[in-house]
């Protein structure tokens, strides 16, 4: 075991060592290369499939392949949207990766059962029932049963994928349903020769091509800021468990320590030299255990990494309110926190608001009675308009017309929530937050009898549709801020509003009137760092199940 003093000051590097290696191209194949592996399996799966079909069934070839693209939807939304099988440091120990493996594979199966269920269902189409029947199994397993909201996700996943899948077969091919009803036999062969094509390859590809032939080749070069115990037990457990991650150095954070491991790891200098260092030496990406890092600083490092398109971990006990409420992710075996994120927006964006424009219309149609209703009620059990709506902060500091329906009587005064928002923000008020202490006012005299019914099921918020509509919230994303609160705000908290505000957040349906000001801030960064159309369709059935049940409203 050998000992280095950590003091801070950066040691001259040889330019060997800072030059690019070649690893960085080979290694930017990796996912490409397993993404041909899983389409040549699904490719082969068919085509053996077709012939176990025998040669009564091909000339009716059109019609599987239209079936077996659509279906391979599954394999594809399972194994990279929901179990991060591409992912290099998640692969690496084939437990974790097998164990994976099978809950996508189960859940192929599963679309693959619903499909045939779907296919002999003549009539799906017509039958009435269907969608409220759907609908309230879905509230009724929100309201009553212990069922993990990830488990209804992937299983409206594979109802999407069967209707899409007959959808486009009954569009495409006519009559080929009829085809498909006579012969879906073919779903089990197709599954278990890509089941068994898969396993067997993924294991050859992964685990004794990349992970051992071509291991040193393959491994991926990373950083520590923080020079501190959890520091020493990353690196031990990289080079201990021979990952395929290669400790370069640390960075100090304007703190000294000792750093322990080993072999020798090199002081590559204070953080802020980090863009510089980069400029020469390869890095992919970044570990952060300094617990005393200024959070300016740590938005900082997660910006860069967002701009260099590197990976951005921490320890969850970093960022303990995240390990809390979040499932932490694994860096080759080791549960942490990712904040970084690879996601381009120029295209994440567009769709985004596609989805948000999509599914707020119908929704807004279908609800104009309920929001008629509530009209009325406000209208008549109060004196003064049925809408509320103030400035709020939008994307990039942009104010906006937030619209609710008015919980409060006309002309109260602001000064309650302004004064408690100031003690709030400034910590004076629920220091802790998660000790299920309510951080929200409880007993406000403005509100109306009517409006305590609004705001107890979130009713008030239901106009911000029509922000949606509009393109000045999303549905999913930090809750909008008002000036006043915003005039309060640290600079790292306006980190917060570099995105469209949501309806709901993922704060809300972790804690919601339970978290304290700055953890709020950190689960919306959360939020920022890792927003995919899975977290958010994942936030929104959360919002139903936390709004059926009233949780943390006032």
């Amino acid at each position: 075991m050998q000992k280095q003093k950590s003091t801070g000051e950066p040691v001259t590097l040889p330019i060997n060592y800072l030059k690019p290696g070649l690893h960085h191209k080979i290694f930017s194949s990796y996912k490409p290369v397993l993404l041909l592996h899983d389409l040549t399996v699904l490719v082969l799966s068919f085509c053996l499939s077709l012939l176990a079909a025998g040669p009564g069934l091909q000339h009716q070839k059109w019609t599987f392949l239209v079936l077996m693209l659509v279906m391979s939807l599954s394999v594809f939304v399972f194994m990279f949207s929901v179990f991060n099988l591409y992912s290099y440091g998640a692969n690496f120990i084939w437990n974790h990766h097998f164990a994976r493996l099978k809950k996508a594979l189960a859940w192929v199966l599963i679309s693959f059962g619903l499909f045939v269920l779907l296919l002999h269902w003549d009539n799906l189409y017509s039958d009435k029932i269907v969608i409220p029947l759907l609908t309230a199994s879905l509230v009724f397993c929100l309201l009553f049963l212990k069922t993990d909201v990830k488990f209804l996700t992937n299983l409206t996943y594979a109802l999407a994928i069967c209707l899409l899948s007959i959808g486009a077969i009954g569009l495409v091919l006519p009559g080929g349903l009829s085809i498909l009803k006579t012969s879906s036999y073919l779903l089990p062969i197709f599954y278990i020769i890509s089941v068994g094509l898969l396993l067997a390859g993924r294991y050859l590809l992964v685990h004794i091509v990349f992970n051992g032939w071509m291991r040193k080749i393959f491994r991926w070069e990373m950083v520590i800021i923080g020079t501190n115990e959890e520091a020493k037990q990353i690196t031990n457990y990289m080079i201990k468990n021979d990952a395929p991650f290669y400790v370069k150095g640390f960075f100090t954070a304007g703190t000294d320590g000792d750093f322990e491991c080993t072999v020798s790891k090199t002081c590559l200098g204070d953080v802020s030299q980090l863009p510089e260092i980069a400029a020469y030496t390869e890095i992919n990406d970044i570990v952060v255990t300094d617990e005393n890092i200024d959070k300016e600083l740590l938005l900082r490092i997660l910006d860069y990494g967002i701009e260099h398109r590197l990976n951005v971990w921490f320890p969850p006990k970093l960022l303990s309110i995240i390990n809390i409420k979040i499932q932490p992710d694994s860096l080759c075996g080791l549960p942490m926190i990712r904040l970084g994120t690879q996601k381009s927006s120029w295209l994440f964006n567009p769709i985004k608001h596609g989805l948000d424009a999509l599914m707020t219309l119908p929704v807004a149609i279908l609800l104009l009675p309920v929001f008629l209703l509530i009209a009325l009620a406000v209208k008549l059990t109060s004196e003064g308009p049925v809408f509320f709506k103030p400035d709020a902060i939008g994307r990039h500091g942009n104010i906006f017309k937030m619209y609710k329906f008015r919980s409060m009587c006309v002309d109260s005064s602001c000064d309650i929530h302004k004064d408690y928002v100031t003690k709030l923000i400034k910590g004076e008020i629920g220091q802790k937050g998660t000790d299920g202490q309510t951080l929200k006012i409880t007993d406000d005299p403005r509100i109306t009898p009517v409006g305590k019914f609004l705001r107890r099921f979130s009713l008030d918020e239901l106009p911000q549709l029509i922000n949606v509509l509009k393109g000045e919230m999303s549905l999913v994303g930090p809750r909008p801020c008002l000036p006043y609160e915003y005039e309060q705000y640290e600079e790292w908290y306006k980190k917060r509003v570099s995105v469209r505000p949501g309806i709901t957040g993922v704060w809300q349906v972790t804690g919601r009137s339970e978290v304290a000001f700055e953890d709020m801030i950190l689960l919306d960064l959360y939020y920022i760092y890792n927003r995919s159309v899975l977290l958010d369709f994942q936030v929104l059935l959360e919002t139903a199940n936390a709004v059926l049940k009233q949780k943390g409203a006032y």
